[in-house]
C-alpha cells in the first residue's frame, strides 16, 4: 500500500515539475481552467480549445495588426519568444506546432481523436463552403492558445526581476497579430512587412539580444516527414517556401518577387475588401467562392496564391505550416468580424458542400449547428459550431476597428472602414454631429489607413469563374486594360503599366474526383478606379455604361497562369465578365456608397474573346 502511494506521489510531483519547467509547451502542460487532477486524469482525451480565456480568464484585448505590435518592444519580443519556442515542440506532440498546423491539410491524420469520416478525404479545413469563415475561428483560437502557452513558459525562464516583470505584464493583452495586406502600409514601406522577410532577427533571451534565425520567415521540418508529404518537391523541402527559386532541396524563398506582387495588387485588394464591407450584406455571398462574384474566400485565395508561388502557401495541404498562414488567416477572421458587426443578422443558412474535409463526405449540408471538427469545446466532448463561436469575444479577442463600438454605433465602425479601405471620396462638408465620429475613427493605426479616392457614380468590376481543381493545382486570373502583352514572367504581371488586378484560385493537386471535378469557383477584379485613371489622363471620354463598354471591347484583357502562362481554352470552365451598377457615392465620413439597382452584364465587352461571357451566356 505504502510503495502505491510513493508512487502515486512521485507521478503527481513529476506532472507538477513539467507544469513549472521552461520546457517547450506540449499536450501535457497546464491550462488555467484545468486543475492539476484532470490533466492526471485526461492526457489521452480531449483538448478542449478555449483560446486565451481558458488561461487567463481575462478581458477581451484587441489583435494587433503586425507592424503595429512590432512597435511595442516587449510585446514583439514575447510574440517571437513565444513563436520560436512553439516551432520547437517535437513533432510527436498533439500540440506542437506541427500538428495543429498539420489540422489544416497534410499529414491527412487524426487529431485529437476525431476519426476521419466515410467518404472523407483531405485535412478537416472546410473550403468553398459555407463553413469556411468559421471553422477558421477555432482553428485560430486554438493556435492563439498555444502560443500564449508557450509565451508564458519562455517567460518563466527570464530570472526574477524587472524584465520578466515586464513581459508578463506584456503577456496580460497580448494576442496573435495578423496581416493587413489590402490597407495603405505606413509610409516608406510595401504590403509585405519586412519582419517576415528577414531570414534572421533579434530576439531578447534570458542570455541577452541575439540575432537568430526568424520563426516568421519560415517553419523548419525537424524532422523532414517525407512519409507525410508525398512523392514530390513538398517531401525534400527542409523549410517552407515562398515562391521557391526551384524544386531541389536547396531552394530558396523570393520573398522580393512576392513583395512586387503584393504591393501591385494591393490597390485591387483594398477595392475588393471595401466591395464586400461596404456593399454586400448576404453572409452566404461573402463566405465562400460558391457564389457568383467576390467574396472573403476569394480574397484569400488571392494573398495564398501570391505569397506562395509555387511553395507551400498556394497549396492547401501545406499551406499551414507557413508562420504567414496564420497571420493571413487571423485577417481574413477580422474582416469577417467587421462585416458581422455591421450586418449582424445575417449569418450561416443550410447550404450543400461540394468537397470532402476529412470528417465530411462530398455534398454534405452543413448549418449553423453543423460540428466544426476537430475542435472540442468541452472535456465532455462536445465541437465547437458556427453558432456557438459566432462572436469573437468568446475567445477573449477582438480587432482594433471593433473596439469601443456598440451594437447599434455602425456610425462609428463606417466611418473607421471608410478611412481604411473607402474609395470614394468624402466631401469637406459633413453633419453638424460628425466630428466626434471622425475623432474616434482618427484612433486607429495612422500608417495603416487612406485609401485611393472617386466619387464615380458607376460602379464595374470583372467576375470570373472557373473550374476549382480543373488545372490540378491553384492558378491565377490576371486582368489587364490596354498595351501590349506582358512579356516578362507571370511572377511580376503586376508590375505592367496596363495590369489592373488578379484573383487567385486555390487548389490542390490530386484532389478532383467524379463528384466535385466541375465545381465551379468565382472571384472578381473591380475596374472602376483603373477606368476613372483613364478617364484623367483622356485615354477613355467618360464613365458611362456605353463608352465603357466600347473601350472594353477594344482594350480588356485577361491572362491565366499557374507558374507559367495557360491558354484559356485549357482552363475547365473559365468565364469572364463585366457587371456594372449605378450607386449613390457616400456623403459623410460615416456612410456607405449604396447600390442603386441590381448589376447589369456590359456583354460586348467580352462577347467573342476567348472565354469571354457572350450573347446567350448565364452568369450562374
Amino acid at each position: 500500500m505504502a510503495s502505491k502511494i510513493f508512487v502515486k506521489l512521485v507521478s503527481l510531483l513529476t506532472l507538477f515539475s513539467a507544469l513549472t519547467t521552461s520546457n517547450p509547451v506540449s499536450s501535457s502542460a497546464s491550462r488555467r481552467h484545468h486543475t492539476l487532477e484532470d490533466i492526471q486524469k485526461r492526457q489521452s482525451d480531449f483538448f478542449s480549445v478555449l483560446g486565451v480565456a481558458g488561461i487567463t480568464r481575462t478581458e477581451v484585448h484587441p489583435r494587433k495588426e503586425i507592424r503595429e505590435l512590432e512597435k511595442d518592444a516587449d510585446q514583439w519580443n514575447v510574440y517571437l519568444l513565444a513563436l520560436r519556442r512553439f516551432q520547437s515542440v517535437r513533432q510527436n506532440d498533439k500540440l506542437s506546432y506541427y500538428q495543429i498546423c498539420g489540422i489544416h491539410g497534410r499529414p491527412f491524420v487524426s487529431w485529437d481523436g476525431v476519426s476521419q469520416g466515410d467518404g472523407g478525404f483531405g485535412g478537416y479545413c472546410a473550403h468553398t463552403s459555407n463553413l469556411f469563415l468559421s471553422w477558421h475561428r477555432p482553428y485560430l483560437a486554438l493556435f492563439e492558445e498555444v502560443l500564449y502557452l508557450n509565451a508564458r513558459e519562455a517567460i518563466s525562464e527570464f530570472p526574477a526581476g524587472e524584465l520578466r516583470d515586464r513581459y508578463n505584464i506584456a503577456l496580460t493583452t497580448f494576442r496573435m497579430p495578423y496581416w493587413d495586406w489590402a490597407a495603405v502600409p505606413p509610409s516608406g514601406q510595401g504590403s509585405l512587412p519586412w519582419s517576415l522577410q528577414r531570414p534572421t532577427i533579434d530576439i531578447t533571451l534570458p542570455k541577452g539580444t541575439v540575432n537568430v534565425p526568424n520563426p516568421l520567415f519560415s517553419y523548419t521540418f525537424h524532422p523532414l516527414p517525407k512519409s507525410d508529404f508525398g512523392s514530390n518537391e513538398f517531401s525534400i523541402w527542409p523549410s517552407t517556401l515562398r515562391d521557391p527559386s526551384s524544386k531541389t532541396s536547396n531552394a530558396t524563398s523570393r520573398n522580393d518577387i512576392i513583395a512586387l506582387v503584393l504591393d501591385g495588387n494591393r490597390a485591387n485588394m483594398q477595392s475588393r475588401v471595401y466591395g464586400i464591407l461596404a456593399m454586400q450584406h448576404e453572409y452566404t455571398q461573402i463566405s465562400s467562392d460558391l457564389a457568383p462574384g467576390d467574396s472573403l474566400e476569394s480574397l484569400h485565395d488571392t494573398i495564398h496564391n501570391s505569397v506562395g508561388g509555387s511553395g507551400h502557401m498556394s497549396i492547401l495541404a501545406y499551406s499551414a505550416f507557413d508562420p504567414i498562414f496564420m497571420l493571413h488567416h487571423a485577417n481574413v477572421d477580422r474582416l469577417f468580424a467587421i462585416w458581422q458587426a455591421l450586418n449582424p443578422n445575417s449569418y450561416v443558412t443550410p447550404r450543400k458542400s461540394p468537397y470532402a474535409t476529412f470528417t465530411y463526405k462530398p455534398g454534405f449540408v452543413s448549418d449553423v449547428n453543423t460540428p466544426l471538427t476537430p475542435f472540442h469545446r468541452d472535456d465532455a466532448g462536445n465541437f465547437w459550431t458556427s453558432e456557438s463561436c459566432r462572436s469573437a469575444s468568446i475567445f477573449a479577442y477582438t480587432y482594433p476597428e471593433l473596439v469601443g463600438i456598440g451594437r447599434n454605433d455602425t456610425l462609428t465602425l463606417v466611418a473607421r472602414v471608410n478611412a481604411l479601405y473607402g474609395p470614394n471620396a468624402v466631401p469637406p462638408k459633413k453633419r453638424d454631429n460628425e466630428d466626434e465620429i471622425v475623432d474616434r475613427s482618427s484612433l486607429l493605426s495612422p500608417g495603416v489607413a487612406g485609401a485611393p479616392t472617386f466619387s464615380s457614380e458607376r460602379q464595374y468590376v470583372a467576375n470570373i469563374k472557373a473550374c476549382k481543381f480543373g488545372l490540378d493545382g491553384s492558378f491565377n486570373v490576371y486582368v489587364f486594360l490596354g498595351g501590349d502583352k506582358p512579356r516578362s514572367s507571370s511572377g511580376i504581371w503586376t508590375q505592367d503599366t496596363s495590369f489592373v488586378g488578379v484573383t487567385g484560385i486555390l487548389s490542390q493537386p490530386g484532389a478532383t474526383n467524379e463528384s466535385n471535378g466541375n465545381q465551379e469557383v468565382n472571384g472578381a477584379v473591380p475596374l472602376t478606379a483603373a477606368l476613372e485613371a483613364r478617364v484623367r489622363n483622356g485615354e477613355l471620354k467618360s464613365m458611362k455604361e456605353d463608352v465603357v463598354e466600347r473601350y472594353l471591347q477594344q482594350n480588356l484583357r485577361w491572362q491565366i497562369s499557374k507558374a507559367q502562362e495557360i491558354a484559356v481554352a485549357h482552363v475547365p470552365g473559365f468565364q469572364i465578365s463585366v457587371l456594372w451598377a449605378q450607386v449613390k457615392p457616400a456623403a459623410w465620413a460615416s456612410e456607405f456608397p449604396t447600390l442603386r439597382g441590381e448589376y447589369r452584364v456590359l456583354i460586348d465587352a467580352t462577347n467573342g474573346q476567348p472565354g469571354g461571357f457572350g450573347y446567350g451566356d448565364t452568369l450562374l
